[in-house]
C-alpha cells in the first residue's frame, strides 16, 4: 500500500457513507416541502404545480450545462426517458388516487415500495440484497404505519378501496424508479440523466394539466405561490435529483429506499415545528423504527 494512502475497502465505504448522507439530505428538503407547499397547493392544481416545478427546474439546468447536455447519447436518452416515465407514472397515479382515499392511506401505501425494492432489485439483478434489506424494510415499513396513523386505524375492517389501489400501484412505480436509477446510473452522466428525468416530468405534467385541469391553474400570480415553487425547484427538483442521480452510482437501490423513507419523519418534524401538529407517542415509536 502507498504511504498515506488507504485501503480500498475504506475508501468504498467512504464512498458509501457519502452517498447515503446525501440521500438524508434529499428526504430532508422533500419532507420539508410538504410543509412548504401546504397552503401553495389548495390555490394551484396539482399536475400545473408539477409542471411548472419541472420545466423551470429542466430549463435552469439546460441554461447552465448546455454544452454537456449536446453530448447527450441516444443510450442516454433511453434510459433517462424511461427513469422520467417512471417517475412521472409514480407522481400521476399518486395525485388520483389522493382524491379517492386518505391522506394517511396515501402515506403509507405509498411507504411501502421501501419493502418492495429489495424484490424488484433481485429480480432486476439476480443479487440478493441481503436479509438486511428485507429486513430494515419491513421495519420502515411499520414505523410508516404509526407515522402515518398515530396509532390508529388506517381502514375499517380490511376493504381497500379504488384509490387505495392507485396509490399502491404509486408504489411499484416509485420501487421501479429507484431500482432502474441504480442500474442505469452508475455508467452515464448524472446531470444529463437528472435533466432528462426533471423533462420528462415536467412536459407529461404539462400536458395532463391541459387536459384535465383549468389553464387558469397555470398562471401564478401570488409572491407567496413562487416562492414556494422556487424553492422546490431549486432545493427539492434540482438539488434533489441530481444528488440523488449521483448518490445511486455508489449505493445500493435497497439503501436509496430505506434512507427515503425517512421523508416522513421529517416531514413529521416540519410539521410540529412549524404547523403545531401533535406528535403522539405512536408517532414517536414509528419514528424509532
Amino acid at each position: 500500500m502507498e504511504e498515506g494512502k488507504a485501503p480500498a475497502f475504506l475508501r468504498k465505504n467512504k464512498t458509501l457513507i457519502i452517498a447515503d448522507l446525501s440521500l438524508v439530505f434529499v428526504a430532508l428538503v422533500w419532507g420539508a416541502n410538504f410543509v412548504i407547499m401546504k397552503d401553495a397547493l389548495e390555490q394551484i392544481t396539482p399536475f400545473a404545480y408539477l409542471g411548472v416545478r419541472f420545466l423551470l427546474a429542466t430549463f435552469l439546468l439546460s441554461a447552465a450545462f448546455w454544452r454537456k447536455l449536446l453530448k447527450t447519447r441516444l443510450d442516454d436518452l433511453k434510459c433517462g426517458l424511461l427513469a422520467g416515465f417512471l417517475l412521472f407514472s409514480g407522481y400521476a397515479v399518486q395525485t388520483v388516487g389522493l382524491m379517492h382515499t386518505t391522506p394517511a392511506k396515501t402515506g403509507f401505501i405509498t411507504g411501502t415500495s421501501v419493502v418492495i425494492v429489495p424484490f424488484f432489485y433481485y429480480l432486476a439483478t439476480k443479487d440478493h440484497p441481503g436479509k438486511g434489506a428485507f429486513s430494515g424494510g419491513f421495519l420502515a415499513l411499520a414505523g410508516l404505519y404509526f407515522l402515518s396513523t398515530g396509532g390508529g386505524s388506517l381502514t375499517e375492517g380490511f376493504f381497500l378501496q379504488y384509490g387505495d389501489f392507485l396509490v399502491l400501484l404509486c408504489a411499484f412505480f416509485f420501487a421501479a424508479h429507484l431500482v432502474t436509477l441504480g442500474i442505469i446510473s452508475p455508467c452515464r452522466s448524472t446531470l444529463v440523466l437528472s435533466v432528462l428525468q426533471l423533462a420528462v416530468v415536467g412536459f407529461l405534467s404539462l400536458m395532463t394539466s391541459l387536459i384535465f385541469e383549468p389553464l387558469s391553474n397555470l398562471v401564478i400570480r401570488s409572491p407567496h405561490i413562487w416562492a414556494a415553487v422556487l424553492f422546490a425547484v431549486l432545493f427539492c427538483t434540482i438539488g434533489a435529483f441530481v444528488t440523488q442521480t449521483a448518490a445511486q452510482k455508489h449505493t445500493r437501490s435497497t439503501h436509496a429506499a430505506l434512507i427515503l423513507s425517512t421523508e416522513a419523519i421529517f416531514a413529521g418534524v416540519f410539521s410540529y415545528f412549524f404547523w403545531g401538529e401533535a406528535f403522539t407517542p405512536p408517532m414517536v415509536f414509528g419514528i424509532l423504527l
